[in-house]
């Protein structure tokens, strides 16, 4: 009887572990608006990815968008999905919107960090 029970509880406790939330991604904070019809806040994440014009752009729901950044003119450009970047107006930054969501990155986001 006391085999189960300590069974039950391990079960218990590694279902509990499940639900533990994994840190974020590190990055830069950016303004985002993600869906039709939000407003901007600073809730999205600029990941550099080392070595490389790319960049991710985590969603606080833990969505994300993989971009690159044009190295001629430091304009964002989607790597993943079906819907383009249509840049928008934004001063001192590039504003763009990617199917119902929508982004402000700064213009110059910088060079990305080496390991």
């Amino acid at each position: 009887m006391s085999s189960r029970t300590s069974s039950a509880a391990l079960a218990f406790a590694m279902l509990a572990g499940c639900g533990a939330q994994s840190p974020g991604p590190q990055g830069q904070t950016i303004a985002c608006a993600i869906g039709k019809g939000a407003d901007f806040a600073d809730v999205c994440t600029l990941e550099r990815v080392a070595g490389s014009p790319q960049i991710i752009l985590h969603h606080p729901d833990g969505g994300f968008r993989r971009l690159m950044i044009d190295p001629a003119n430091g304009a964002p450009d989607a790597l993943d999905g079906a819907d383009p970047v249509v840049l928008e107006q934004g001063s001192g930054v590039w504003q763009f919107a990617i199917g119902s969501d929508r982004y402000r990155l700064p213009r110059e986001p910088g060079p990305a960090p080496t390991s």
